[in-house]
């Protein structure tokens, strides 16, 4: 209950909050590995709260943000909600420092819990960060082009996600067949048939 009221606070309060990083981040931290979900998925969430609001005086904590998520994205996590904001926090974070995050190592882990499953609230700061990443042709992402490609194309046909989200992929994976072109035709035939129309949808006109 606790976490959660502090996720909402750091929320509602946006910058000023940076003054209580150092009171908050601990209690945060420690709630990531709690035997409660909901209590993990509070602490997730408040961690990118913090990450997005806090500025500079969250940066000495990344590198603990990422240790105490990394399990919650393994498969000893059972619930799906708690994934979810996990991945949030993640692009939070990535989305204010993205220079202070290995890319190369969390980027796989990050992508393998996506599609979201459960809290579709974070659905427009996960994919916006992914987005912004594929728009920017960061190399790291550029990497995982199979696994953007499966996820883009689960995005377009789940009923659960708005069409602003949907629009945000879209363009993303736009972007990715004008790098890349014909080369991602066997990528494409490889999907199921509503997967491969959905994303056929964002192709441009010849």
């Amino acid at each position: 209950m606790v976490v959660a009221c502090l996720a909402e606070v750091a929320q509602d309060m946006g910058a000023p909050i940076a003054s209580y990083i150092d009171r908050l981040m601990p209690l945060v931290l420690k709630e990531l590995a709690s035997s409660s979900a909901t209590n993990r998925r509070n602490a997730a969430f408040c961690a990118g709260e913090l990450a997005k609001n806090g500025g500079e005086s969250t940066l000495k904590y990344y590198n603990d943000i990422l240790r105490g998520l990394y399990p919650l994205f393994g498969e000893s996590e059972p619930d799906d909600a708690v994934r979810d904001n996990a991945a949030g926090a993640v692009a939070r974070m990535i989305m204010v420092h993205p220079q202070s995050i290995p890319l190369n190592q969390v980027l796989p882990v990050f992508l393998r819990a996506l599609p979201l499953k459960e809290d579709h609230e974070e659905s427009m700061t996960v994919y916006n960060c992914v987005s912004m990443l594929v728009l920017s042709s960061n190399p790291q992402i550029l990497s995982l082009v199979p696994e953007l490609v499966n996820i883009f194309a689960q995005v377009l046909v789940s009923p659960a996600e708005t069409s602003e989200v949907k629009a945000q992929v879209g363009r993303a994976f736009s972007h990715l067949l004008s790098l890349y072109g014909q080369e991602m035709q066997p990528l494409l035939s490889n999907l199921p048939p509503a997967h491969a129309n959905a994303l056929a949808a964002y192709v441009p006109n010849s």
